[in-house]
């Protein structure tokens, strides 16, 4: 079997967010991985996170979305290791609230390993619905 791309990889660890496969989407991630969201200090998942909180995340994702999260990749280019992504997520909660929010995230992929993500998003729209409990 041929190793994938770093393209491959991050389009793979996508596809198994959108398909709730969350262990598989984790077997993607370096142990040392480090993940930065845009607005540290302004809300709960912002700032940066390392493995566990990047799975303290996927479980919020599953918890909150019992249908799914729908990731549509919209562009992705890249050079070498680095991945740049443009992307949208549409789900509904388990209250009927839908998410849905475009992102930009840059990765980082060493030997088929997410080793670092940076993620730009609308973090109002993301605390509103990640963040809040399900009624």
């Amino acid at each position: 079997m041929n190793a994938m791309t770093p393209r491959q990889t991050v389009e793979a660890y996508f596809k198994a967010i959108t398909e709730s496969r969350f262990a598989d989407a984790a077997a993607f991630l370096a142990p040392e991985v480090s993940l930065w969201i845009v607005g540290g200090g302004s809300w709960p998942l912002g700032g940066l996170h390392d493995r566990e909180g990047v799975l303290a995340i996927h479980r919020i994702v599953r918890e909150r979305f019992p249908g799914g999260l729908k990731v549509i990749l919209h562009g992705i280019i890249g050079e070498g290791a680095e991945i740049a992504v443009e992307c949208e997520s549409i789900g509904t909660r388990s209250d009927g609230r839908v998410y849905n929010n475009r992102y930009v995230q840059i990765f980082v992929v060493t030997d088929g390993k997410i080793t670092a993500r940076r993620e730009y998003l609308d973090t109002i729209h993301a605390r509103d619905l990640l963040c809040s409990s399900v009624g």
